[in-house]
Protein backbone atom coordinates (compact mmCIF):
# COMPACT_ATOMS: atom_id res chain seq x y z
CA UNK A 1 0.00 0.00 0.00
CA UNK A 2 1.22 3.51 -0.83
CA UNK A 3 2.56 5.72 1.91
CA UNK A 4 0.02 7.90 3.65
CA UNK A 5 -2.86 5.45 3.31
CA UNK A 6 -4.45 3.87 6.37
CA UNK A 7 -6.88 1.24 5.27
CA UNK A 8 -8.60 0.69 8.59
CA UNK A 9 -12.21 0.92 7.47
CA UNK A 10 -12.28 -0.87 4.14
CA UNK A 11 -15.40 -3.01 3.63
CA UNK A 12 -15.15 -6.65 2.83
CA UNK A 13 -14.74 -7.41 -0.85
CA UNK A 14 -17.99 -7.61 -2.74
CA UNK A 15 -18.86 -8.99 -6.13
CA UNK A 16 -17.99 -6.78 -9.05
CA UNK A 17 -20.81 -4.55 -10.21
CA UNK A 18 -20.44 -6.05 -13.65
CA UNK A 19 -21.18 -9.46 -12.19
CA UNK A 20 -24.09 -8.57 -9.92
CA UNK A 21 -27.63 -9.32 -11.13
CA UNK A 22 -29.34 -6.53 -12.98
CA UNK A 23 -32.76 -6.02 -14.47
CA UNK A 24 -33.37 -6.62 -18.13
CA UNK A 25 -34.05 -2.92 -18.61
CA UNK A 26 -32.08 -0.05 -17.05
CA UNK A 27 -33.37 1.22 -13.74
CA UNK A 28 -35.40 4.45 -13.84
CA UNK A 29 -33.19 7.51 -13.82
CA UNK A 30 -35.57 9.51 -11.57
CA UNK A 31 -35.44 12.53 -13.88
CA UNK A 32 -37.81 14.49 -11.63
CA UNK A 33 -35.36 14.56 -8.74
CA UNK A 34 -32.40 15.27 -11.03
CA UNK A 35 -34.15 18.17 -12.79
CA UNK A 36 -35.43 19.58 -9.52
CA UNK A 37 -31.95 19.54 -8.02
CA UNK A 38 -30.54 21.32 -11.05
CA UNK A 39 -33.28 23.96 -11.02
CA UNK A 40 -32.76 24.70 -7.33
CA UNK A 41 -29.01 25.06 -7.91
CA UNK A 42 -29.22 27.36 -10.93
CA UNK A 43 -32.23 29.44 -9.79
CA UNK A 44 -32.02 29.50 -6.01
CA UNK A 45 -28.53 30.92 -5.55
CA UNK A 46 -28.89 33.72 -8.17
CA UNK A 47 -32.28 34.65 -6.70
CA UNK A 48 -30.77 34.88 -3.22
CA UNK A 49 -27.90 36.94 -4.59
CA UNK A 50 -30.29 39.30 -6.42
CA UNK A 51 -32.41 39.68 -3.29
CA UNK A 52 -29.39 40.59 -1.19
CA UNK A 53 -27.96 43.05 -3.71
CA UNK A 54 -31.33 44.67 -4.38
CA UNK A 55 -32.06 45.11 -0.69
CA UNK A 56 -28.66 46.62 0.05
CA UNK A 57 -28.06 48.88 -2.93
CA UNK A 58 -31.38 49.87 -4.53
CA UNK A 59 -33.48 52.78 -3.34
CA UNK A 60 -37.20 52.64 -2.76
CA UNK A 61 -39.22 52.36 -5.94
CA UNK A 62 -40.60 50.03 -8.55
CA UNK A 63 -37.23 48.50 -9.43
CA UNK A 64 -36.40 47.44 -5.88
CA UNK A 65 -39.90 46.13 -5.31
CA UNK A 66 -39.73 44.07 -8.49
CA UNK A 67 -36.26 42.71 -7.79
CA UNK A 68 -36.72 41.70 -4.16
CA UNK A 69 -40.20 40.23 -4.49
CA UNK A 70 -39.40 38.39 -7.71
CA UNK A 71 -36.32 36.95 -6.07
CA UNK A 72 -38.31 35.97 -2.98
CA UNK A 73 -40.97 34.35 -5.17
CA UNK A 74 -38.28 32.36 -6.99
CA UNK A 75 -36.77 31.19 -3.71
CA UNK A 76 -40.19 30.24 -2.37
CA UNK A 77 -41.01 28.31 -5.54
CA UNK A 78 -37.76 26.35 -5.27
CA UNK A 79 -38.38 25.64 -1.61
CA UNK A 80 -41.99 24.55 -1.96
CA UNK A 81 -41.21 22.44 -5.04
CA UNK A 82 -38.49 20.70 -3.05
CA UNK A 83 -40.76 20.16 -0.05
CA UNK A 84 -43.61 18.93 -2.21
CA UNK A 85 -41.40 16.46 -4.03
CA UNK A 86 -39.99 15.02 -0.81
CA UNK A 87 -43.45 14.66 0.71
CA UNK A 88 -44.86 13.09 -2.46
CA UNK A 89 -42.10 10.60 -3.22
CA UNK A 90 -40.69 9.96 0.24
CA UNK A 91 -37.20 10.48 1.56
CA UNK A 92 -34.47 7.91 0.96
CA UNK A 93 -31.08 7.46 2.57
CA UNK A 94 -27.94 8.75 0.91
CA UNK A 95 -26.82 5.18 0.18
CA UNK A 96 -30.13 4.37 -1.52
CA UNK A 97 -29.89 7.57 -3.57
CA UNK A 98 -26.37 6.57 -4.66
CA UNK A 99 -27.65 3.13 -5.60
CA UNK A 100 -30.43 4.62 -7.73
CA UNK A 101 -27.95 6.94 -9.45
CA UNK A 102 -25.60 4.03 -10.13
CA UNK A 103 -28.37 1.83 -11.53
CA UNK A 104 -29.41 4.64 -13.85
CA UNK A 105 -26.02 4.89 -15.58
CA UNK A 106 -24.62 1.36 -15.36
CA UNK A 107 -24.83 -0.81 -18.45
CA UNK A 108 -23.49 -4.25 -17.41
CA UNK A 109 -24.55 -5.86 -20.68
CA UNK A 110 -22.30 -3.47 -22.58
CA UNK A 111 -19.37 -3.87 -20.24
CA UNK A 112 -16.52 -6.07 -21.34
CA UNK A 113 -13.38 -7.03 -19.43
CA UNK A 114 -10.65 -4.41 -19.81
CA UNK A 115 -12.77 -2.09 -21.93
CA UNK A 116 -10.69 0.58 -23.71
CA UNK A 117 -10.22 4.12 -22.45
CA UNK A 118 -12.79 6.58 -23.85
CA UNK A 119 -11.28 9.44 -25.82
CA UNK A 120 -13.63 11.99 -24.23
CA UNK A 121 -14.50 12.49 -20.57
CA UNK A 122 -17.58 14.37 -19.44
CA UNK A 123 -17.41 17.63 -17.57
CA UNK A 124 -19.25 17.65 -14.25
CA UNK A 125 -21.05 20.92 -14.85
CA UNK A 126 -24.04 20.15 -12.63
CA UNK A 127 -21.89 19.05 -9.70
CA UNK A 128 -19.82 22.18 -10.28
CA UNK A 129 -22.98 24.31 -10.31
CA UNK A 130 -24.24 22.71 -7.09
CA UNK A 131 -20.97 23.37 -5.24
CA UNK A 132 -20.67 26.96 -6.46
CA UNK A 133 -24.34 27.61 -5.65
CA UNK A 134 -23.74 26.46 -2.08
CA UNK A 135 -20.63 28.64 -1.83
CA UNK A 136 -22.71 31.64 -2.96
CA UNK A 137 -25.87 30.91 -0.98
CA UNK A 138 -24.43 30.40 2.50
CA UNK A 139 -22.61 33.78 2.88
CA UNK A 140 -25.41 35.57 1.01
CA UNK A 141 -27.96 34.23 3.52
CA UNK A 142 -25.84 35.41 6.46
CA UNK A 143 -25.43 38.89 4.97
CA UNK A 144 -29.10 39.12 3.98
CA UNK A 145 -30.38 38.24 7.44
CA UNK A 146 -27.95 40.72 8.98
CA UNK A 147 -29.05 43.44 6.55
CA UNK A 148 -32.74 42.70 7.03
CA UNK A 149 -32.44 42.78 10.80
CA UNK A 150 -30.65 46.14 10.91
CA UNK A 151 -32.50 47.81 8.05
CA UNK A 152 -34.57 50.98 8.11
CA UNK A 153 -36.77 50.41 5.06
CA UNK A 154 -39.40 52.99 6.06
CA UNK A 155 -37.91 56.31 5.00
CA UNK A 156 -40.90 58.16 6.49
CA UNK A 157 -43.54 60.44 5.05
CA UNK A 158 -41.40 63.56 5.26
CA UNK A 159 -38.51 62.07 3.30
CA UNK A 160 -40.95 60.72 0.72
CA UNK A 161 -42.55 64.14 0.20
CA UNK A 162 -39.16 65.82 -0.07
CA UNK A 163 -37.89 63.27 -2.61
CA UNK A 164 -41.05 63.71 -4.67
CA UNK A 165 -40.78 67.50 -4.71
CA UNK A 166 -37.11 67.64 -5.70
CA UNK A 167 -34.44 68.47 -3.17
CA UNK A 168 -31.05 69.95 -2.52
CA UNK A 169 -28.58 69.05 0.23
CA UNK A 170 -26.77 71.82 2.06
CA UNK A 171 -24.74 72.12 5.24
CA UNK A 172 -26.72 74.27 7.69
CA UNK A 173 -26.13 75.33 11.31
CA UNK A 174 -28.31 74.13 14.17
CA UNK A 175 -30.42 76.83 15.86
CA UNK A 176 -32.16 74.66 18.51
CA UNK A 177 -31.84 71.23 20.13
CA UNK A 178 -34.54 69.27 21.97
CA UNK A 179 -35.84 65.86 23.06
CA UNK A 180 -32.37 64.41 23.63
CA UNK A 181 -32.10 60.66 24.22
CA UNK A 182 -28.69 59.33 25.20
CA UNK A 183 -27.55 55.72 24.72
CA UNK A 184 -25.66 55.78 28.05
CA UNK A 185 -24.66 57.89 31.02
CA UNK A 186 -21.34 58.97 29.52
CA UNK A 187 -21.35 62.45 27.97
CA UNK A 188 -19.67 60.93 24.91
CA UNK A 189 -22.33 58.22 24.42
CA UNK A 190 -24.27 58.29 21.17
CA UNK A 191 -27.55 60.16 21.21
CA UNK A 192 -30.65 61.04 19.24
CA UNK A 193 -32.24 64.47 19.33
CA UNK A 194 -34.50 66.86 17.47
CA UNK A 195 -32.42 69.48 15.68
CA UNK A 196 -33.88 72.65 14.22
CA UNK A 197 -32.30 74.57 11.34
CA UNK A 198 -33.47 77.48 9.19
CA UNK A 199 -33.93 76.61 5.53
CA UNK A 200 -32.82 79.33 3.11
CA UNK A 201 -35.69 81.44 1.83
CA UNK A 202 -36.17 82.34 -1.81
CA UNK A 203 -36.87 85.99 -0.91
CA UNK A 204 -33.74 86.32 1.25
CA UNK A 205 -35.60 86.49 4.58
CA UNK A 206 -34.75 84.74 7.83
CA UNK A 207 -35.66 81.40 6.37
CA UNK A 208 -38.16 78.71 7.30
CA UNK A 209 -37.50 76.72 10.50
CA UNK A 210 -37.44 72.94 10.03
CA UNK A 211 -36.90 70.21 12.62
CA UNK A 212 -35.56 66.72 12.00
CA UNK A 213 -34.43 63.91 14.25
CA UNK A 214 -30.86 62.72 13.85
CA UNK A 215 -28.34 60.47 15.59
CA UNK A 216 -24.90 61.62 16.71
CA UNK A 217 -22.19 59.06 17.43
CA UNK A 218 -20.53 61.00 20.28
CA UNK A 219 -22.42 63.27 22.61
CA UNK A 220 -25.02 65.81 21.46
CA UNK A 221 -24.53 68.42 18.76
CA UNK A 222 -24.65 71.97 20.11
CA UNK A 223 -26.30 75.04 18.66
CA UNK A 224 -24.08 76.36 15.91
CA UNK A 225 -22.76 72.99 14.77
CA UNK A 226 -23.69 72.01 11.23
CA UNK A 227 -25.62 69.12 9.69
CA UNK A 228 -26.14 68.10 6.11
CA UNK A 229 -29.78 68.87 5.45
CA UNK A 230 -31.95 67.77 2.54
CA UNK A 231 -35.00 69.90 1.75
CA UNK A 232 -37.11 71.06 -1.25
CA UNK A 233 -35.97 74.61 -2.09
CA UNK A 234 -39.28 75.49 -3.78
CA UNK A 235 -41.45 74.11 -0.96
CA UNK A 236 -39.42 74.45 2.25
CA UNK A 237 -42.47 73.99 4.46
CA UNK A 238 -42.56 70.29 3.52
CA UNK A 239 -39.79 69.83 6.07
CA UNK A 240 -36.24 68.51 6.06
CA UNK A 241 -34.09 65.50 6.88
CA UNK A 242 -30.57 65.74 8.18
CA UNK A 243 -27.53 63.80 9.34
CA UNK A 244 -23.88 64.26 10.13
CA UNK A 245 -22.74 63.10 6.68
CA UNK A 246 -24.07 63.68 3.21
CA UNK A 247 -24.26 60.00 2.18
CA UNK A 248 -26.71 59.22 5.00
CA UNK A 249 -29.03 62.01 3.86
CA UNK A 250 -28.82 60.80 0.25
CA UNK A 251 -29.58 57.23 1.31
CA UNK A 252 -32.55 58.31 3.42
CA UNK A 253 -34.06 60.42 0.64
CA UNK A 254 -33.45 57.67 -1.93
CA UNK A 255 -35.10 55.16 0.38
CA UNK A 256 -32.16 52.81 0.65
CA UNK A 257 -32.55 50.38 3.51
CA UNK A 258 -29.16 51.09 5.12
CA UNK A 259 -28.88 54.87 5.58
CA UNK A 260 -25.67 54.34 7.54
CA UNK A 261 -23.99 52.72 4.53
CA UNK A 262 -23.31 49.19 3.34
CA UNK A 263 -19.59 48.94 4.07
CA UNK A 264 -20.08 46.54 7.00
CA UNK A 265 -22.21 44.19 4.92
CA UNK A 266 -19.81 44.24 1.99
CA UNK A 267 -16.96 43.49 4.40
CA UNK A 268 -18.81 40.55 5.99
CA UNK A 269 -19.75 39.28 2.55
CA UNK A 270 -16.15 39.44 1.36
CA UNK A 271 -14.94 37.84 4.59
CA UNK A 272 -17.29 34.88 4.17
CA UNK A 273 -17.94 34.74 0.45
CA UNK A 274 -14.46 34.97 -1.05
CA UNK A 275 -13.05 32.00 0.92
CA UNK A 276 -16.22 30.01 0.23
CA UNK A 277 -15.94 30.63 -3.51
CA UNK A 278 -12.24 29.83 -3.56
CA UNK A 279 -12.83 26.63 -1.62
CA UNK A 280 -15.76 25.67 -3.85
CA UNK A 281 -13.74 26.29 -7.00
CA UNK A 282 -10.86 24.26 -5.56
CA UNK A 283 -12.92 21.16 -4.77
CA UNK A 284 -15.32 21.31 -7.73
CA UNK A 285 -14.67 18.82 -10.54
CA UNK A 286 -13.75 20.05 -14.04
CA UNK A 287 -16.55 21.98 -15.69
CA UNK A 288 -15.80 21.17 -19.33
CA UNK A 289 -15.34 17.86 -21.09
CA UNK A 290 -11.75 16.77 -21.72
CA UNK A 291 -9.90 14.85 -24.42
CA UNK A 292 -7.76 11.92 -23.30
CA UNK A 293 -4.42 11.60 -25.07
CA UNK A 294 -0.96 10.16 -24.53
CA UNK A 295 -0.17 12.78 -21.89
CA UNK A 296 -2.63 11.20 -19.48
CA UNK A 297 -1.89 8.64 -16.78
CA UNK A 298 -4.08 5.56 -17.26
CA UNK A 299 -4.11 2.68 -14.79
CA UNK A 300 -6.24 -0.43 -14.64
CA UNK A 301 -7.86 -0.26 -11.20
CA UNK A 302 -10.28 -2.10 -8.95
CA UNK A 303 -12.22 -0.44 -6.15
CA UNK A 304 -11.00 -2.14 -2.97
CA UNK A 305 -12.66 -0.13 -0.18
CA UNK A 306 -12.19 3.09 1.72
CA UNK A 307 -9.28 4.58 3.60
CA UNK A 308 -8.22 7.73 5.36
CA UNK A 309 -5.47 9.51 3.48
CA UNK A 310 -2.97 11.44 5.56
CA UNK A 311 -1.15 14.20 3.71
CA UNK A 312 1.52 16.44 5.30
CA UNK A 313 0.78 20.14 5.03
CA UNK A 314 3.74 21.01 2.85
CA UNK A 315 2.48 24.57 2.34
CA UNK A 316 1.82 25.26 6.01
CA UNK A 317 4.16 27.46 8.05
CA UNK A 318 7.03 25.55 9.64
CA UNK A 319 5.81 25.24 13.19
CA UNK A 320 5.78 22.48 15.70
CA UNK A 321 2.56 20.52 15.98
CA UNK A 322 1.14 21.36 12.54
CA UNK A 323 -1.43 18.64 11.93
CA UNK A 324 -1.41 16.84 8.56
CA UNK A 325 -4.48 16.93 6.34
CA UNK A 326 -6.76 13.91 6.71
CA UNK A 327 -9.63 13.06 4.41
CA UNK A 328 -11.48 9.93 3.32
CA UNK A 329 -10.81 8.31 -0.03
CA UNK A 330 -11.75 5.30 -2.08
CA UNK A 331 -8.87 2.85 -2.32
CA UNK A 332 -8.18 1.76 -5.89
CA UNK A 333 -5.92 -1.24 -6.32
CA UNK A 334 -3.62 -0.79 -9.31
CA UNK A 335 -0.38 -2.12 -10.70
CA UNK A 336 1.32 0.89 -9.06
CA UNK A 337 -0.06 0.02 -5.64
CA UNK A 338 -3.09 1.37 -3.83
CA UNK A 339 -4.06 4.83 -5.10
CA UNK A 340 -6.48 7.06 -3.15
CA UNK A 341 -9.37 8.71 -5.01
CA UNK A 342 -11.19 11.45 -3.14
CA UNK A 343 -14.77 11.90 -4.32
CA UNK A 344 -16.26 15.35 -4.76
CA UNK A 345 -19.44 16.21 -2.85
CA UNK A 346 -20.18 12.57 -2.00
CA UNK A 347 -20.02 10.28 1.01
CA UNK A 348 -17.28 7.69 0.70
CA UNK A 349 -18.92 5.61 3.41
CA UNK A 350 -22.16 5.32 1.41
CA UNK A 351 -20.51 4.92 -1.99
CA UNK A 352 -17.89 2.28 -1.13
CA UNK A 353 -20.23 -0.70 -0.53
CA UNK A 354 -21.80 -0.13 -3.95
CA UNK A 355 -18.51 0.22 -5.82
CA UNK A 356 -16.21 -2.38 -4.20
CA UNK A 357 -15.07 -4.89 -6.78
CA UNK A 358 -15.78 -2.61 -9.76
CA UNK A 359 -13.03 -2.66 -12.38
CA UNK A 360 -12.08 0.06 -14.81
CA UNK A 361 -9.57 2.76 -15.66
CA UNK A 362 -8.23 5.44 -13.33
CA UNK A 363 -7.33 8.47 -15.46
CA UNK A 364 -5.80 11.86 -14.82
CA UNK A 365 -3.75 14.38 -16.70
CA UNK A 366 -0.04 14.20 -15.87
CA UNK A 367 0.78 16.91 -13.36
CA UNK A 368 3.42 17.99 -10.89
CA UNK A 369 1.25 20.52 -9.04
CA UNK A 370 0.67 20.45 -5.32
CA UNK A 371 -2.75 19.67 -3.90
CA UNK A 372 -5.03 17.23 -5.65
CA UNK A 373 -5.17 16.33 -9.33
CA UNK A 374 -8.53 15.98 -11.01
CA UNK A 375 -9.05 12.32 -11.86
CA UNK A 376 -11.80 10.08 -13.16
CA UNK A 377 -12.57 6.41 -12.61
CA UNK A 378 -14.12 4.98 -15.76
CA UNK A 379 -15.75 1.65 -15.00
CA UNK A 380 -16.02 -1.19 -17.48
CA UNK A 381 -19.77 -0.96 -16.82
CA UNK A 382 -19.87 2.26 -18.83
CA UNK A 383 -19.91 5.05 -16.25
CA UNK A 384 -17.47 7.77 -15.20
CA UNK A 385 -16.94 8.85 -11.58
CA UNK A 386 -15.04 12.15 -11.07
CA UNK A 387 -12.74 12.71 -8.11
CA UNK A 388 -9.25 13.82 -7.14
CA UNK A 389 -5.95 12.06 -6.54
CA UNK A 390 -3.54 13.64 -4.00
CA UNK A 391 -0.76 15.48 -5.80
CA UNK A 392 2.05 13.45 -4.22
CA UNK A 393 0.40 10.20 -5.28
CA UNK A 394 -0.22 11.53 -8.78
CA UNK A 395 3.46 12.42 -9.18
CA UNK A 396 4.61 9.11 -7.70
CA UNK A 397 2.50 7.07 -10.10
CA UNK A 398 3.25 9.27 -13.11
CA UNK A 399 6.99 8.69 -12.65
CA UNK A 400 6.62 4.92 -12.97
CA UNK A 401 7.00 3.25 -16.36
CA UNK A 402 3.70 2.12 -17.86
CA UNK A 403 2.42 0.63 -21.04
CA UNK A 404 0.36 2.60 -23.50
CA UNK A 405 -3.37 2.49 -22.71
CA UNK A 406 -5.80 1.64 -25.55
CA UNK A 407 -7.94 4.70 -26.40
CA UNK A 408 -11.19 4.17 -28.26
CA UNK A 409 -12.69 7.30 -29.84
CA UNK A 410 -15.99 5.48 -30.29
CA UNK A 411 -16.50 4.47 -26.67
CA UNK A 412 -19.17 6.43 -24.78
CA UNK A 413 -19.67 6.48 -21.03
CA UNK A 414 -22.24 8.12 -18.79
CA UNK A 415 -21.44 10.46 -15.93
CA UNK A 416 -22.20 9.05 -12.48
CA UNK A 417 -23.43 11.91 -10.32
CA UNK A 418 -23.70 10.38 -6.88
CA UNK A 419 -25.24 13.56 -5.53
CA UNK A 420 -27.65 14.14 -8.42
CA UNK A 421 -30.61 12.78 -6.43
CA UNK A 422 -29.97 15.00 -3.42
CA UNK A 423 -33.58 16.34 -3.35
CA UNK A 424 -34.72 12.88 -2.25
CA UNK A 425 -32.34 12.84 0.71
CA UNK A 426 -33.26 16.17 2.35
CA UNK A 427 -34.73 15.62 5.84
CA UNK A 428 -38.19 17.07 6.44
CA UNK A 429 -36.93 18.92 9.52
CA UNK A 430 -34.39 20.80 7.40
CA UNK A 431 -37.11 21.75 4.94
CA UNK A 432 -39.30 22.99 7.79
CA UNK A 433 -36.50 25.11 9.21
CA UNK A 434 -35.78 26.59 5.79
CA UNK A 435 -39.47 27.42 5.25
CA UNK A 436 -39.50 29.28 8.57
CA UNK A 437 -36.38 31.20 7.53
CA UNK A 438 -38.03 32.19 4.25
CA UNK A 439 -41.12 33.34 6.15
CA UNK A 440 -38.96 35.51 8.40
CA UNK A 441 -37.27 37.03 5.33
CA UNK A 442 -40.66 37.82 3.77
CA UNK A 443 -41.77 39.61 6.95
CA UNK A 444 -38.54 41.60 7.08
CA UNK A 445 -39.00 42.79 3.51
CA UNK A 446 -42.02 44.83 4.60
CA UNK A 447 -41.32 48.59 4.78
CA UNK A 448 -41.67 48.88 8.54
CA UNK A 449 -39.06 49.89 11.10
CA UNK A 450 -38.92 48.81 14.72
CA UNK A 451 -37.19 46.80 17.39
CA UNK A 452 -38.87 43.62 16.11
CA UNK A 453 -36.56 43.42 13.11
CA UNK A 454 -33.36 42.14 14.83
CA UNK A 455 -35.33 39.52 16.76
CA UNK A 456 -37.13 38.32 13.65
CA UNK A 457 -33.83 38.03 11.78
CA UNK A 458 -32.31 36.08 14.68
CA UNK A 459 -35.32 33.74 14.74
CA UNK A 460 -34.98 33.18 11.00
CA UNK A 461 -31.28 32.37 11.35
CA UNK A 462 -31.88 29.89 14.17
CA UNK A 463 -34.96 28.21 12.67
CA UNK A 464 -33.05 25.50 10.72
CA UNK A 465 -30.93 24.66 13.75
CA UNK A 466 -33.92 24.46 16.10
CA UNK A 467 -35.87 22.33 13.62
CA UNK A 468 -32.89 20.00 13.16
CA UNK A 469 -32.61 19.45 16.92
CA UNK A 470 -36.24 19.24 18.00
CA UNK A 471 -38.19 17.98 14.96
CA UNK A 472 -38.22 14.32 14.06
CA UNK A 473 -38.78 13.08 10.52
Amino acid sequence: MADGMHKDNAPAPAPSSSARPSPAHPAPAHPGAVRLGRCVAVLGAPALLALTLGWLFLGVGTLRTAVVWTALATLSACLFALAGYVLATGRVTARRAYELALDAVAAPAAGVPAAPVPATLHGSRWTWARIIATAVAVPATVVLLLALGTAEPDRGATAGRIAGAGYVIKELPVVAVGNVERAGSSPRASSQADYTVRLPSRDGGRGVPATFRAEVDKGVADVGETFFVGYPPDRPRLGAVGAGDRSTVEAQLAGRTQPGGVFLFVFVWALLGVPALLMGAAVAPPFRERRVDGGWVALRATVAGTAEHVEPRSNAPKREGAAPARYPCLTLRTEAGDVPLHLTAASHKCAAPLLVGTEGWLLWRRTVANGKSSADFVADDGWQLPGRVPGAEAVRVADRPRGKAPIDAGRRVRLLGLGSLWPRTVPVRILLGTVLTAAAMAALLLPADGGWRPWTALAGALAPLVAAVFVRD
